[in-house]
C-alpha cells in the first residue's frame, strides 16, 4: 500500500467519524500524505546527505522548503516515489553545489544573497501564492488571503533568521541553504515550476519506460 493510499484511507475514516464533507476529507488526505511523505523523505535525505558530507546544508534547505510549502502550496509529482527520488536528487545536487560555493563568498556576497533571495521570494509569493493542487483546492478568498499572508510572514522570518546568522561565524554557512530552500519552494508555485515538475514526473515514470522497453522487445521478436 502506497503512502497516498494510506493517507486517503485514514482521511476517509476520519472524515466519516467527524462527519466532515468531501472537501475537508481531501484536505485531510493531502495533509496526511504530506506528513507521512515528509517523514520518509527526510529520513532518506538525512541519510544520503550524511553519507555525502553535506548534511547541514541539505537538511536546512529541505526544512525551509517544507515549512514554507505548508502555507504556499505548490505542485508535486503524481506518484510519491517520484517526489522522493526527484526531491532527494535535487536537494543533494543543490547541497553539493552550495557546499562548494560557500567558501568563495565574502560578506558582501552573503548580504546580497539575503536581499536578492528575499525580494525574489516575496514577489513570487505575492503573485502566485497560495498555489492550488488537486488535493488542496482554495475554496474562498478569505482562505487565499490567509495563506498568502502566512507565506509572507514565513518568508520574512526566514529573512530575519538569515540576517541573524550573518552576524555569527558559526551559523553563517547555513544562510545559502536557507535561501536556496526558500527559492526552491517558491519556484514550485510558478508556471515554470509546474512545467518542470511535470517534466520530472514524466522522466521518472518507470512504468512508461518499462512498457516502452517491453513493447520494443515484442516488436523485435
Amino acid at each position: 500500500m502506497s503512502i497516498h493510499e494510506i493517507a486517503v484511507k485514514y482521511a476517509s475514516y476520519l472524515a466519516h467519524e467527524l462527519e466532515n464533507d468531501r472537501r475537508q476529507e481531501l484536505r485531510m488526505a493531502y495533509g496526511l500524505e504530506i506528513l507521512l511523505g515528509e517523514i520518509v523523505k527526510q529520513f532518506v535525505i538525512i541519510l544520503s546527505s550524511w553519507l555525502l558530507g553535506v548534511f547541514p546544508e541539505v537538511f536546512t534547505m529541505s526544512m525551509a522548503a517544507g515549512f514554507l510549502r505548508l502555507a504556499s502550496g505548490g505542485e508535486h509529482c503524481s506518484e510519491y516515489y517520484r517526489c522522493l527520488v526527484g526531491g532527494t536528487i535535487w536537494f543533494l545536487l543543490l547541497g553539493g553545489g552550495i557546499h562548494y560555493i560557500y567558501p568563495h563568498l565574502n560578506t558582501m556576497g552573503i548580504y546580497s544573497i539575503i536581499s536578492i533571495s528575499l525580494m525574489i521570494a516575496l514577489v513570487i509569493i505575492m503573485k502566485y501564492a497560495p498555489a492550488e493542487t488537486e488535493n488542496k483546492p482554495i475554496t474562498s478568498e478569505k482562505e487565499l488571503v490567509k495563506l498568502r499572508r502566512l507565506s509572507v510572514v514565513i518568508t520574512l522570518v526566514f529573512g530575519l533568521v538569515m540576517i541573524a546568522w550573518a552576524t555569527t561565524d558559526f551559523l553563517r554557512f547555513l544562510i545559502l541553504p536557507l535561501a536556496a530552500g526558500m527559492l526552491e519552494q517558491v519556484f514550485t508555485i510558478t508556471p515554470w515550476g509546474y512545467n518542470f515538475i511535470h517534466f520530472i514526473d514524466r522522466v521518472l515514470d518507470f512504468d512508461k519506460w518499462s512498457n516502452k522497453i517491453h513493447g520494443s522487445e515484442g516488436t523485435n521478436s
